[in-house]
């Protein structure tokens, strides 16, 4: 063991205590530092203390092994400081341990890297993760050789998940000790997900390290990579940082490339599925598909091949792909057939995200097919129907005739298909500017009707309230102009002679509410009664003259809709509402009791008084009698008549402050489901000329699947033979 290992394992006394005496080395060090003088030999002295330190330390007396460091001078004092430390973290006295392992001073990198490792100790177990990670950055960054280090920052940050830094960590150490763990670790984060915040470009150089190292590990890395930025913004970045890969790496026909051809083949797929355009491919696609052909072999160089030829022939403009000599591809047509369902099942994918008619594209496809042998039941299987498309598949090619027949109807119908596609294009422009036009129309027509039923609103405000007004204000005159006349045809009452002169005033008060309350009773409300159900059936024939224009204009605008967007229609209820309150108040409202004898005047407070005091003397009774009869006819009761009429209408003019909200009311949901079809109407104007400005300004969006779809259907024709593609031309 040498130096530096025993001061890192506190064995060091071992160096300085001879062999026979280690076994109990305090006495024997007690007698060395009682020999031995320290002015002579300060470093053995040193070496002395330093060691009974270590000894104290591993017998577990922490404070004599302090007190025998902290004594220590020369090369070890750093050491020592460093040992009382951990004599303070081991009593768990953390503060002073910090401090002590703070002090340390040296440029030794094992007594750097413990100092590190140990303050981390320290602050994992405070729980503070940045002292952590700066003490283990520093570490690393001491030596990161030093044993465990590496491992220790492995496990740390996928203890907290800190998968940056994990694969930061793994790419770093492959690159340093050239270990293959370090790459299954990488391996290990890319099938988890971990490396997808990183761009591909960081990852080149591991993968182009782990090729000369482990070709099988290099594979399974990029299968990983592959599939981690699929469905992501840097696939594409991906596919062109692995383009640079494949170029540095010496390339050939061997078997133990066939895993790449494969995935070569799977991401040609994924470039010509209509999720990229012609332009966003282009700078990646040839030498893809030059180091597809490099690395396959069997029909994966056949498909390789004939993806060539197709390139070439529908992008003569673009880079030059072709690696073997036109016409070289093989015929082998149960291999188009497994090519050309692929296609389909992309087309057909692409129609239904671009919301095209289906009945106009893929129900046609299906007829065409229906007669084909097992095609039928391959569509069907979209629909979830079951279908072995691997036994239907194995089927076909240990039968090459058949295989060549269902090829030529598939091709011939995705050829169809893709020249529907390409017409049906050419009417959307059409098609998105008739839908501006029809909806600025409709919009128009809704706004016209809604300012229509505005009118109409107000209209019938106006008409229901007045005709209200004047029926109330007939009755209310009606009553006002009898109640003089009533009152003074009660007169009679003091005709009969027998009455107590005493009591003649309140008599009079009783006769005259008596017989108003009969005249409102018997006359008025009677025809009143009439009027407010000739008045409510006017009122519903006014509103149904309004309901027969909304039928209109629900026919007229849903006709020309298409469908039952608008449903107009006025709340009746109103009616039956109006009806019930009005009941309720006629039949429980009665002309209150008034004191109309008791008004304070001076002469009818004359006349009672006459009648209290003088009572029934034959010349004050006449007297009384004759002054009743004077005052009933001059009085014009014009007071008493308003005073009654205002108590006997009062829910009836409360009833007039509620007309006109409650016709607003029911004009109201028309209004607002009217305004509701403008806005998405409105809505779906806004979308349709955005739709068509993007299919002016961005016609590739649409035309460039289609491109990319006749290069891979042209790919599968190859596969026919030139007889076979020369016919089906």
């Amino acid at each position: 063991m040498d130096k530096l290992e025993a001061l890192v394992r506190k064995t060091y006394y071992k160096q300085v205590v001879e062999e026979p005496y280690q076994q109990f080395p305090v006495k024997h060090l007690g007698e060395l530092i009682a020999e031995t003088k320290e002015e002579e030999e300060p470093d053995l002295i040193a070496d002395i203390r330093y060691a009974q330190g270590e000894v104290y330390y591993h017998h577990q007396d922490l404070e004599a092994a302090v007190f025998k460091w902290e004594l220590v001078k020369g090369s070890l004092k750093s050491w020592a400081e460093k040992n009382i430390g951990d004599a303070y973290y081991d009593n768990g006295w953390m503060e002073k341990a910090k401090e002590k392992y703070l002090a340390v001073n040296t440029e030794e990198s094992v007594l750097k890297s413990e100092v590190a490792l140990q303050l981390l100790s320290i602050y994992a177990e405070e729980k503070n993760q940045a002292k952590v990670y700066e003490y283990l950055t520093e570490a690393l960054n001491i030596d990161p050789d030093y044993p465990g280090v590496s491992e220790l920052a492995r496990t740390i940050y996928e203890d907290n998940k800190d998968w940056n830094k994990a694969v930061d960590l793994a790419v770093k150490e492959a690159e340093r000790t050239e270990d293959l763990t370090w790459y299954r670790h990488l391996l290990r984060y890319v099938s988890a997900g971990y490396t997808n915040s990183f761009t591909p470009e960081y990852f080149e150089k591991p993968a182009r390290d782990v090729v000369e190292k482990d070709q099988s590990l290099f594979q399974e890395l990029m299968a990983a990579w592959t599939a981690a930025y699929r469905d992501t913004d840097n696939y594409l970045y991906w596919v062109g940082t692995m383009n640079s890969i494949f170029a540095t790496i010496e390339l050939s026909r061997h078997p133990d490339w066939e895993t790449m051809a494969a995935l070569h083949h799977d991401i040609y797929n994924d470039l010509t599925d209509a999720r990229y355009l012609e332009e966003e491919m282009e700078p990646v696609m040839p030498e893809l598909l030059r180091h597809w052909e490099m690395l396959s072999n069997g029909q994966s160089a056949v498909l390789a091949v004939a993806a060539q030829a197709a390139w070439e022939e529908v992008f003569p403009e673009k880079e030059s792909v072709l690696m073997s000599p036109p016409g070289a591809s093989s015929q082998d047509a149960s291999l188009a057939v497994e090519e050309m369902l692929r296609l389909l099942e992309s087309i057909v994918a692409w129609v239904e995200t671009e919301d095209i008619d289906p009945e106009e594209t893929t129900d046609k496809l299906r007829q065409e097919l229906s007669g084909s042998a097992g095609l039928s039941s391959m569509l069907d299987q979209r629909d979830g129907l079951t279908f072995d498309r691997v036994k239907w598949l194995e089927s076909i090619r240990t039968n090459e005739l058949q295989a060549e027949r269902i090829a030529e109807n598939l091709s011939r119908a995705i050829s169809n298909l893709l020249g529907l596609l390409l017409e049906q294009q050419k009417t959307v422009e059409f098609s998105l500017e008739d839908s501006i036009q029809f909806y600025e129309e409709m919009l128009s027509r809704f706004k016209g009707l809604r300012a229509t039923l505005s009118d109409t609103r107000s209209e019938k405000q106006e008409n229901i309230l007045e005709t209200y007004l004047k029926m109330k204000q007939m009755q209310k005159e009606q009553f006002e102009s009898n109640v003089p006349s009533l009152i003074k045809a009660t007169e009679d009452v003091l005709n009969d002679e027998e009455k107590s002169a005493k009591n003649l005033h309140e008599e009079l008060n009783v006769a005259m509410n008596t017989r108003l309350r009969a005249y409102v009773d018997e006359q008025l409300f009677p025809i009143f009664r009439k009027s407010l159900q000739q008045w409510l059936r006017n009122t519903e024939a006014e509103l149904q003259v309004t309901q027969d224009y909304l039928n209109e204009m629900n026919e007229s605008l849903n006709g020309m809709i298409g469908e039952e967007k608008l449903h107009l229609q006025l709340d009746f209820e109103l009616i039956h509402d109006w009806k019930r309150d009005l009941t309720r108040m006629i039949n429980r409202t009665e002309l209150p009791e008034e004191n109309i004898m008791s008004r304070l005047e001076p002469k009818q407070l004359l006349l009672r008084n006459v009648g209290k005091y003088f009572g029934d003397m034959q010349q004050s009774k006449s007297f009384l009698l004759q002054q009743y009869k004077r005052y009933l006819e001059n009085d014009d009761f014009q007071d008493v008549a308003e005073t009654l009429s205002y108590k006997l209408f009062f829910e009836f003019d409360l009833f007039e402050r509620a007309i006109r909200a409650d016709v607003d009311t029911a004009f109201a949901d028309i209004i607002e489901h009217i305004e509701a079809v403008m806005a998405e109407y409105e809505e779906q104007l806004q979308l349709t000329k955005e739709e068509l400005a993007k299919l002016q300004a961005h016609p590739e969006y649409f035309y460039d699947p289609l491109k990319i779809f006749d290069m891979r259907h042209k790919q599968c024709e190859r596969l026919l033979g030139d007889d076979k593609q020369a016919k089906l031309s």
